[in-house]
């Protein structure tokens, strides 16, 4: 094979004088190592800077993968100690939990407008019915525990702030804050 530096070469011609097959040369082409249409000399040239720059370890692809390993190896080992710890339950777990409790809570809830009206006789029906409604409405809530439920009370929450002035007072159209 004769070939001259100042001249293109294909690229499987290029993977046989570095050593690789013409798929590599193709890809270093894509990452942009070595530019098309440059002379067999200019190749060599910007291989082997990229070559210099993987052996000391300041390849960008290279250095992203392994740092993106590194933080995805920190991140699973945190997690692992938390759980070690039992400060971390997995979204799941807190769900069921919530759900639980929240049965009970209903439960227990769910007979006090009964009881109220058996211990205090002075209420009057409409009174019952006020607090069984209340009451229905916070089983619910309980019932429907879940960390979704926290989602929404936090976006309600910043609706309410978001229409609130600067002091968190509301104005009717006709007031003036001076």
């Amino acid at each position: 094979m004769s070939l001259r530096l100042d001249e293109p070469c294909t690229q499987a011609q290029f993977g046989e004088v570095i050593g690789v097959s013409q798929q590599a040369v193709s890809e270093m082409l894509e990452r942009e190592v070595i530019e098309r249409g440059a002379t067999l000399g200019e190749w060599l040239l910007a291989y082997c800077a990229a070559q210099r720059l993987v052996a000391a370890g300041r390849d960008s692809d290279l250095a992203h993968e392994r740092a993106l390993q590194a933080r995805v190896s920190r991140e699973r080992n945190e997690i692992q100690l938390e759980l070690d710890r039992k400060t971390y339950a997995p979204v799941a777990r807190i769900d069921e939990v919530l759900a639980t409790v929240g049965r009970k809570i209903a439960g227990t809830l769910d007979p006090l407008a009964g009881q109220l009206a058996k211990l205090c006789p002075a209420l009057t029906p409409e009174d019952v019915v006020m607090v069984q409604r209340t009451v229905s409405q916070a089983c619910d809530l309980a019932a429907a525990a879940a960390l979704a439920v926290l989602d929404e009370l936090e976006a309600e929450v910043g609706r309410d702030e978001a229409g609130d002035d600067a002091d968190g007072l509301e104005l009717e159209d006709d007031e003036v804050v001076a």
